[in-house]
């Protein structure tokens, strides 16, 4: 009872002004990693107006997101689709960001997911193609072999991936689908020209995707896999690309079979949880509702010198009643 209580109040402060509702929101996150479910009815009070500031649009989202369930998917589909149509670049790739976030949390909203991240990348608007890409290789990833018949379409789009993420991503989906990609030894040998120009994250990307394309394709990949791990090994100066180099070349000539096992094995389970804290952390930062700990997200020690721990007081409210038995007659 007293938690749906904090429904309206908390809804009311959003009236106010930007500050008082960005805190507000960052407030409302905690509330919701501990009780999800006081505010299910409130959804659209979160929606973004037109003149919120950037940090009030994100805050927002975020909240949306922690609301959003199989009931009104459909809705925060539709909403987001258009945030991701509006002008300001950060809140665009964080509404497209969302979109994956929800495919990857409820299943059953994945397939009308990813038909609203095909629209957006038909805009051709460069950073929002590269944004669904992003998205879209978390929700391979979530659901393998599951839309391999999108990647047709997300090929057209390799000559605007100027963005390392949105190459790496790419890159990825080839290597992971290069044995049903019938050039995926040319795209990969595209990508490869620039390998030494190319960031940390896309020369990891590139290393596996070829290493991938070799084991499952031997005749398409030979003659990328001897140049990729002389470059890694010799010209790069990473030494994580390096070290990765050396042990594919090791498994590739020493053991095969061993490198499919480890190089095609399954990967950890991805998820959508944005910000989630250690459920530690989150009772402490709960008993500094309303303070800077609560925006933060860090304990009054961390920034306070000699700031005194809260706990939580015992309260007869919060003990659980106990009803003795009847005696024995």
């Amino acid at each position: 009872p007293i938690l749906r209580k904090l429904s309206p109040p908390l809804v009311t402060l959003l009236a106010s002004g930007p500050e008082v509702q960005y805190i507000t929101l960052r407030n409302i996150q905690l509330l919701l990693q501990r009780w999800p479910t006081i505010l299910q009815n409130q959804l659209r009070a979160f929606f973004c107006k037109y003149d919120d500031p950037i940090y009030v649009k994100l805050a927002k989202l975020e909240v949306i997101l922690s609301l959003t369930t199989e009931e009104n998917a459909r809705v925060v589909l539709t909403e987001l689709a258009e945030y991701a149509t509006e002008i300001d670049v950060d809140f665009v790739r964080k509404a497209v960001r969302s979109i994956g976030r929800i495919a990857i949390k409820i299943e059953l909203a994945a397939d009308r997911c990813v038909r609203a991240l095909l629209d957006l990348i038909q805009t051709k608007v460069n950073y929002v193609v590269q944004e669904a890409i992003v998205v879209i290789r978390d929700i391979f990833r979530k659901y393998p072999n599951r839309y391999e018949s999108i990647i047709g379409t997300l090929c057209e789009n390799l000559d605007s991936l100027d963005e390392p993420e949105a190459r790496a991503a790419m890159i990825w989906i080839i290597g992971q689908y290069a044995d049903r990609i019938d050039n995926s030894d040319v795209v990969l040998g595209t990508f490869l020209e620039s390998f030494l120009d190319d960031t940390a994250e896309v020369q990891l990307a590139l290393l596996t995707a070829i290493v991938k394309l070799f084991i499952m394709r031997p005749t398409a990949g030979q003659d990328l896999v001897p140049k990729v791990l002389k470059w890694a090994t010799e010209d790069v100066d990473s030494p994580d690309i390096r070290d990765r180099g050396f042990i594919y070349w090791r498994l590739l000539s020493t053991d095969p079979e061993m490198a499919r096992t480890v190089v095609l094995s399954d990967k950890p389970e991805i998820t959508a949880e944005g910000e989630k804290l250690d459920m530690p952390l989150l009772e402490e930062l709960l008993l500094q509702v309303g303070t800077l700990s609560s925006i933060y997200r860090k304990p009054p020690s961390t920034f306070i010198p000699f700031a005194k721990k809260r706990f939580l007081g015992m309260s007869p409210a919060l003990t659980r009643l106990t009803i003795a038995a009847p005696p024995v007659s």
